[in-house]
């Protein structure tokens, strides 16, 4: 499936509950991300920027608002497809490098545990 602005513009939703507010024009992403788990704050937006090539995409997360800066970036890389009951599906593999081990930002990570990584699956919202 090639991707255009009419398959990969508009809302996604993970397995967690976050959302994922895509806008695609000649390849290039912006948008937002509002996560539900972790420690970004629940409900609170974050600008996203990437790329998108064909079925293929890229894009990161910036956890940092004119409230608070977590000291952290998620970068995603992903493919979209439609699922067994014709769905759009983008699966992503994630890693999240991070300054600090805690929440109040007292304990700075080691370079042997500065990076997390995962998978998600967004579903397009109809």
């Amino acid at each position: 499936m090639d991707l255009t602005a009419s398959t990969l513009s508009g809302e996604w939703i993970n397995q967690n509950g976050s959302t994922l507010q895509l806008h695609e024009q000649d390849g290039v992403i912006s948008g937002s991300y509002c996560s539900r788990k972790g420690r970004a704050a629940s409900g609170k937006e974050y600008p996203i920027v990437g790329m998108a090539n064909g079925d293929v995409l890229a894009f990161s997360v910036d956890w940092r608002d004119a409230e608070a800066n977590l000291e952290s970036i998620t970068s995603f890389s992903g493919r979209i497809e439609r699922n067994a009951d014709g769905i759009q599906a983008i699966h992503t593999i994630w890693v999240l490098v991070r300054r600090w081990e805690n929440r109040e930002q007292t304990q700075e990570t080691g370079v042997w545990n500065a990076f997390l990584t995962n998978s998600d699956v967004f579903q397009r919202v109809e």
